[in-house]
């Protein structure tokens, strides 16, 4: 009636005949193809569930559950994760335990109760004067000592302090 020509196979506001449009749907935009109603999502949303009734549902920038990609979840080994720009991050690591490493994708990799390299915190290293440390419940130990040496204190803090030789001179 207008006398308006319209493509009923890509037009959105006439799909398929006169007057049909085409449904906005969250995070969408809706399309016209072959005549047939369609939405392509926005930059960094998708529709995970493929359920079309609630659009492009997942925002890939934020979604612990997917996080860039549909069905990528974000949850780090012994830490809570949180998803930013669509990369995995870690919030916080698990008690007892810390991201050593730097790398969010092996999580809090570190078991800071027990690791005689990070023993209580990831700078923490059991090192005692001639001998070999240990972590019992993030606290620094003596393993073992060298040759010759003995820990008589049992102070950790000094290490194996006693030379259990002789000298005869």
């Amino acid at each position: 009636a207008s006398g308006v020509c319209a493509d009923f196979q890509t037009d959105s506001n006439n799909c398929g005949m006169c007057g049909e449009v085409c449904p906005s749907l969250a995070n969408a935009s809706p399309v016209c193809s072959s005549g047939g109603c369609g939405y392509t999502c926005n930059t960094g949303f998708a529709d995970c569930d493929e359920n079309p009734a609630n659009g492009c549902e997942a925002n890939l920038g934020t979604s612990v559950s997917s996080c860039g990609a549909c069905g990528r979840a974000c949850s780090p080994p012994h830490a809570t994760g949180a998803c930013t720009t669509g990369a995995c991050g870690i919030v916080a690591c698990n008690s007892g335990y810390g991201d050593c490493n730097g790398d969010p994708s092996d999580g809090c990799e570190t078991d800071l109760t027990a690791t005689a390299t990070a023993c209580g915190t990831c700078s923490t290293a059991c090192r005692p004067a001639n001998g070999t440390g240990s972590c019992t419940a993030g606290r620094c130990g003596v393993a073992t000592c060298d040759a010759g040496f003995g820990d008589c204190d049992m102070n950790a803090a000094n290490g194996c302090e006693t030379p259990l030789t002789l000298n005869s001179n």
